[in-house]
């Protein structure tokens, strides 16, 4: 009888949602592709129009389109949003430039309207000025939990922006510290948070934080969130009443956000208390790789702690064979004797390009610069793909740092055939700059070399070399190959050009070609349907993610388009940021500089950057690619200039335990 019931469950579900993703259908082949013509073409005056849509759902994603479409007639862009009082309409202003009357304009709406408009609220709050700080801190707390957040947002935005005097500070630290909404209790708290390594700013007033100190001492929110904030904020002259404050926690099962940010925090003080070493002693244990990482990091650049904890960290990761390579490497780079076991260390990571950097930070504090040289030159001539390209990049960090003795002719010849091999294999000039900018490696015999390797039609055909060639010309002999380089620049074909005007050479004027945005697929982005869950695997576990099609069409084709390729298998997560973002999907290098053979347009949202969010990574606006990311926290900094394409609803555990180099093994729609 269950079983019966449960497929006639399961059936009244699939029909119940078919109209649902009928209407999804409808939507992404008929009204989308119109509506993208003017997404692609930034034409601010056809998504304007588009604003008045029959279909809501167009209306919506208009206004979104407007966050990065740059407008001519701000004046007329307020009218309508004005008119249309919508939460995405008012975001459309956020990154615009307003004059000081309109933003006058918009503090004398939020007067007749208050703090209900939380869409207006939150455009002051991104562009707002010292008015409209006043007028958002005379509105009583709303009853709604989400117009209370969206007006503490608002305020700790603002705050970030515009300093505010000593009685709004302790007004908004008590209004943080007496909420029970403890999402709204961190946003009232936010500007003091982003701010408070700014020398340019003046900071929280002693009184302001005594305030703080007093009703702390009884707060306990449901969320850690305004926690990680105050403890960031005390921790440079209270940081034994921070510790105080989480005595009764055990740092070895502490939040992982909380855990960090107090980590970090340790890591920024000149002077700490005396349970700082134990509190450290404690996170080298934690359960979470991140954690131990970043409290190994705070160890290495503090002798007295690695002194203190050495036998313990020691035991508890880098002779540890049980937790994870990254680990251990962190933990020999803080130990203050890690040549005792150097049989121990150099087995560990030698084929994970990732880690090649911890790898040689161990390796120089045990052996001379001579020594590392010596070693690294044998792991490159030995290495392929991936690891080349690290292994490089750490030759290019020890020859930028050491000294005249090192730089002996032999070792100069070294790096030089170094070099050259690296440029025929297209290896890109950022990762070689040191040795580029040598004039002891590059000379002015290697000139003709160059222009010999530009005549080789195999160097021509490869874009990589083609451009790692180019950009050593550039940055050695710009003068010399002047004559050349435009005599070549006038037979090029497209990409070719495109290559050397991204190069800015002095004697080439044309400017970059505009971008030719990728067509998706909206027959296949209807049948995904307006949701549907994309699975990343790694050795850690599954990431589930729930993404919006209707929100980033254009972003999710075209990862589709990589995910049933299989480009994303075997891709490392390649940057870890902990308390921000792990991103991966550098199809192209592995580095992180990476992407597909196409470009999609910033698809922005009204949506904020929650913990969880799915993003997209750019170099500005309309550059976006195959990069994802994943956040930590919430870093509301990012609404509206980054794409959000869904939210993880499963696998956030796995999320926190990422660390740099990190493969994803497997990737498939649902």
């Amino acid at each position: 009888m269950y079983k019966i019931f449960s497929v006639l469950v399961l059936a009244f579900l699939l029909v119940a949602c078919d109209p649902i993703k009928k209407e999804a259908g409808r939507l992404l082949t008929q009204e989308y592709p119109d509506l993208y013509e003017a997404v692609y073409a930034r034409d601010d005056q056809a998504l304007m129009e588009f604003t008045s849509h029959k279909d809501e759902r167009v209306r919506m994603q208009a206004w979104q389109a407007l966050i990065n479409t740059p407008v001519n007639d701000i004046t007329a862009l307020i009218d309508l949003a004005t008119k249309t009082d919508t939460r995405e309409s008012w975001a459309s202003l956020w990154l615009k430039e307003l004059s000081e009357e309109q933003i006058e304009r918009l503090n004398e709406l939020f007067i007749a309207s208050n703090a209900s408009n939380i869409g207006l609220v939150s455009v002051l709050g991104e562009l707002g000025n010292s008015r409209s700080l006043e007028l958002l801190l005379e509105e009583d707390v709303p009853p709604n939990q989400e117009m209370e957040f969206q007006l503490a947002y608002a305020i700790g935005r603002l705050t970030g922006n515009i300093e505010a005097n000593e009685e709004q500070q302790i007004q908004i630290i008590e209004r943080a510290l007496s909420t029970t909404n403890s999402k709204a209790s961190q946003a009232y708290l936010y500007g003091f948070y982003r701010t408070r390594n700014d020398q340019e700013k003046q900071g929280l007033t002693q009184n302001a934080v005594n305030k703080m100190i007093e009703l702390w001492k009884n707060y306990y929110p449901d969320e850690i969130g305004s926690d990680r904030y105050i403890a960031a904020l005390l921790m440079k002259d209270h940081s034994g009443l921070v510790f105080h404050h989480f005595i009764d926690k055990d740092f070895i099962l502490m939040d992982v956000q909380l855990a960090i940010e107090i980590i970090q925090a340790i890591g920024r003080n000149e002077e700490n208390d005396t349970y700082a070493p134990v509190a450290l002693n404690a996170f080298v244990q934690h359960k979470n790789p991140n954690v131990v990482i970043q409290a190994l990091r705070v160890i290495a650049a503090k002798e007295d702690f690695a002194k203190e904890i050495n036998n313990s960290l020691l035991n508890a990761t880098a002779l540890n064979v049980a937790v994870e390579p990254h680990v251990r490497l962190a933990g020999f780079n803080a130990s203050v004797n890690p040549e005792k076991y150097i049989d121990d260390l150099l087995p560990i990571g030698t084929e994970d390009p990732y880690l090649q950097g911890l790898r040689y930070s161990a390796l120089k504090k045990i052996w001379t610069d001579a020594e590392v040289f010596d070693y690294l030159v044998a792991d490159i001539d030995t290495s392929q793909g991936l690891l080349y390209s690290f292994l490089l990049r750490e030759m290019n960090t020890l020859w930028a740092n050491a000294d005249d003795e090192l730089k002996t002719q032999e070792r100069v010849e070294k790096v030089h055939n170094i070099l050259f091999k690296a440029l025929e294999r297209g290896e890109r000039s950022f990762m070689m700059q040191a040795l580029h900018s040598d004039e002891n490696v590059v000379t002015g015999e290697d000139f003709e070399k160059l222009i010999a390797l530009l005549n080789d039609k195999s160097v021509v055909d490869d874009i990589d070399i083609f451009r790692s060639v180019t950009s050593l010309l550039k940055n050695r002999f710009e003068e010399e190959s002047e004559i050349m380089i435009t005599q070549f620049y006038e037979n090029a074909g497209h990409d070719l050009k495109q290559s050397l005007i991204a190069q800015e050479w002095t004697f080439i004027e044309d400017s970059l070609a505009p971008v030719t945005f990728r067509e998706p697929d909206w027959d296949r982005l209807a049948d995904l349907g307006p949701n549907p869950v994309w699975v990343l695997e790694t050795k850690k576990g599954n990431v589930e993610i729930t993404v919006d099609v209707l929100t980033a069409p254009a972003t999710i084709s075209g990862m589709d388009s990589l995910i049933t390729n299989g480009h994303y298998n075997g891709v490392a997560f390649h940057r870890v940021v902990p308390n921000f973002v792990i991103q991966g999907g550098d199809v192209e290098t592995g580095l992180g500089f990476g992407g597909p053979d196409y470009t999609v347009p910033t698809e922005a949202s009204a949506a904020h950057y929650f913990r969880g969010k799915a993003g997209v990574a750019s170099s500005g606006p309309d550059t976006e690619g195959s990069q994802y990311f994943f956040m930590h926290v919430w870093a509301p900094h990012l609404n509206g200039r980054y794409t959000i394409f869904g939210e993880v609803t499963d696998g956030m555990s796995v999320v926190d335990r990422i660390t740099q180099g990190d493969i994803v093994q497997r990737s498939y729609w649902k």
